[in-house]
């Protein structure tokens, strides 16, 4: 458990350090992010929708 802890505060550090230097190296990953998340959101409305008019008809 303290190596959770650890691991926490030292990515918060690492954060502020990248937020020190500025936001472009952490833009990229967050902004990939959130297309991946985007892109698993959209495929499963899609899927969900699909399957229900497939077992409802």
């Amino acid at each position: 458990m303290t190596s959770l802890v650890q691991k926490a505060v030292a990515e918060e550090h690492h954060l502020e350090e990248i937020a020190r230097d500025g936001y472009a190296p952490a833009t990229l990953p967050i902004v990939l992010g959130g297309i991946v998340l985007a892109l698993i959101v959209i495929v499963g409305v899609a899927l969900g929708i699909t399957l229900a008019v497939y077992y409802l008809s």
